[in-house]
């Protein structure tokens, strides 16, 4: 007979608040952020690793189940874990949105009239500096 119950991966401490409106604004924060990161998921112009460790910080702070279900996600909470554990990014990941990023100045570039190139300068900058940004961070992969 095989045991079909889900195991979850751990338990982590959370930083809650102790003022109830203040919990209150998080947990809705972390369902937005959540929700955000989900649409993100299926449209390819939203990024959705952002959001979805945006939920998981607003939920640390406020509602331990809420929290405690993302980082055992089947999907997400890999992510997470790594994220909050050592603040690692996997490699795949940190290619794909710098090429995403990539892709989407370039069409700035193409699509903006002249006197609006600023834009697509300062996006470019923006870009690139959180392209560096990722690739200082440790690869969630070569964690043990």
């Amino acid at each position: 007979m095989t045991n079909n119950k889900k195991t979850f991966y751990h338990r982590p401490k959370t930083n809650q608040s102790t003022s109830p409106t203040v919990r209150w604004i998080f947990v809705i924060l972390g369902w937005l952020f959540f929700v955000l990161g989900i649409i993100g998921a299926l449209l390819p112009v939203m990024p959705t690793a952002p959001f979805i460790l945006l939920a998981a910080g607003c939920w640390a702070r406020s509602s331990r189940r809420f929290h405690f279900w993302l980082i055992n996600h089947k999907y997400f909470g890999k992510y997470v874990r790594d994220w909050e554990a050592h603040r690692a990014v996997p490699l795949y990941a940190k290619w794909l949105a710098t090429i995403m990023m990539s892709i989407s100045t370039a069409m700035l570039f193409y699509r903006l009239p002249a006197d609006m190139m600023w834009m697509a300068w300062l996006v470019a900058a923006t870009c690139s500096g959180v392209a560096i940004y990722l690739f200082r961070l440790p690869n969630a992969s070569k964690i043990v």
